[in-house]
């Protein structure tokens, strides 16, 4: 992975640097040039003033002016016969080249370029013709070596080339860390991948960064805990299906033989044993039915039929089902009304909701009463359900939603209970976007608060 990285950055700065080397390039040669021919031309014009004004006096002031130039001239008279001239291969006495002469002849001004074919030196020239009197009266060329902007030009060449290998580096060097830094959690995270995959599900990954590999980092994490959660909980899940399906198995297959073998004394005692096998197998159903309803909702397979709901009406209904159960138990059942909304819900699920919590309540209260309030609370509707009964254990209380979960568990069983009903309740409640919390004291009752919204988000 190193390499292949490294091969990438370095061909992705190749493709940037190398076009960028040769722009820089480009740009440089033509503002060099640009300045030399800007030079040139402003030299030439300074000197043809120069001359014109002075083209009358003594000759030697040709030679001077030529010795004296930074550059190269040639001056030359209305002939085309050179009078003055700083380079070597232009004698004084020559004829000026024809095509150059008619030019400026003819009063224009020139530029060209010129290779010395003794030195091969490379020279940028402009032509002034010299007015004296109105009249063509001559002639200057001067001459500037291109040769120094080469000379430059591989200077600032050099540097670009120094540049860009030195960029390379940088970004080799760079790739390197960087792939090690992105690699090195990577093949850790495979390798722990590799590790949960064959079921070491308790594997976690100890990357502190912050940025994308950190967040997969702790994305792999989460999933090897919830895994982890999910393993447990199954295990857990099948430890209890097991246990709670033994002993009602068991109550049937004794008493089933005891029948069988005619092991019982009266027609009396043939119906007790006969109840029991009755109760345990609906026993037996109902956890089964629970265990199922439980599933589906956890799978979010389970269906809602959405209506309004008059929960007023709902209340009573619920009450009017688990008073004569309450009244067997000499318990007083309330109800504090409040003028409600309706509001658009699955009434059947609201209904078996609070049927559970109102039928717990009746089972784990001795003496006293159960009072059901409901009231609107912002844009949801609040029912509160409080007993007086025996209250929840503090340190049972983070669990009291678990699939199982029994505060006593051999009263729990007495009364024919699963161990599910709170589980479904607390399913039912998300599925239908309420929300439900618990508050209890040992002892002394228990409190349970459900709210609904008043219009379910679909």
């Amino acid at each position: 992975m190193f390499l292949k990285l490294g091969f990438i950055m370095m061909f992705l700065f190749l493709i940037i640097l190398v076009p960028l080397g040769f722009i820089i390039d480009r740009i440089f040669l033509e503002l060099y040039s640009e300045q030399v021919h800007k030079n040139v031309n402003q030299y030439a014009d300074k000197l043809k003033n120069t001359l014109e004004n002075n083209f009358g006096v003594d000759p030697k002031i040709f030679d001077y002016i030529s010795s004296t130039t930074e550059g190269e001239i040639i001056i030359f008279d209305e002939n085309g016969i050179i009078l003055s001239s700083s380079l070597i291969e232009f004698q004084k006495g020559q004829q000026i080249q024809s095509d150059l002469f008619q030019i400026l002849r003819e009063g224009k001004y020139f530029d060209r370029g010129y290779n010395n074919p003794e030195t091969n030196e490379e020279f940028f020239f402009v032509g002034r013709p010299l007015i004296v009197g109105g009249k063509f009266g001559g002639g200057i060329l001067v001459f500037s070596s291109i040769d120094k902007i080469h000379q430059l030009m591989h200077g600032i060449r050099n540097w670009i080339i120094i540049s860009i290998v030195g960029a390379i580096i940088l970004a080799l060097c760079y790739t390197l860390f960087v792939s090690r830094k992105i690699s090195k959690p990577l093949i850790i995270m495979e390798r722990a991948t590799r590790e949960i995959a064959i079921g070491n599900l308790a594997t976690q990954i100890n990357i502190k960064s912050n940025d994308e590999i950190g967040s997969l980092g702790k994305a792999i994490n989460k999933l090897s805990l919830e895994l982890n959660n999910y393993r447990t909980n199954r295990s857990e899940l099948l430890a209890n299906i097991s246990h709670e399906l033994r002993t009602p198995i068991s109550y049937l297959k004794g008493y089933a033989q005891l029948i069988k073998t005619h092991q019982y004394n009266d027609e009396n005692e043939l119906e007790s044993y006969s109840i029991i096998i009755e109760n345990e197998s609906e026993r037996l159903s109902k956890l089964i039915q629970d265990l199922f309803e439980l599933s589906k909702m956890e799978e979010g397979k389970t269906k809602l039929y959405y209506q309004l709901v008059d929960i007023e009406e709902l209340i009573e209904e619920v009450t009017r089902k688990v008073k004569v159960k309450a009244q067997s138990k000499d318990l007083e059942l309330a109800i504090i009304k409040h003028t409600l909304p309706s509001i658009y819900s699955d009434g059947a699920r609201i209904q078996q909701v609070l049927l559970n919590l109102l039928e717990n309540a009746i089972n784990y209260t001795e003496k006293g009463k159960i009072v059901v309030e409901a009231k609107q609370q912002n844009n949801s509707v609040l029912i509160t359900i409080k007993d007086t009964g025996i209250g929840i254990p503090e340190e049972d209380l983070p669990f009291i939603f678990d699939r199982f979960h029994r505060v006593e568990k051999s009263r729990s069983r007495e009364m024919g209970g699963t161990g599910l009903g709170l589980a479904i309740v607390y399913e039912l409640v998300k599925l239908l976007q309420g929300n439900i919390k618990v508050t209890s004291e040992n002892g002394s009752g228990t409190e349970f608060r459900v709210s609904f919204p008043l219009n379910i988000e679909r």
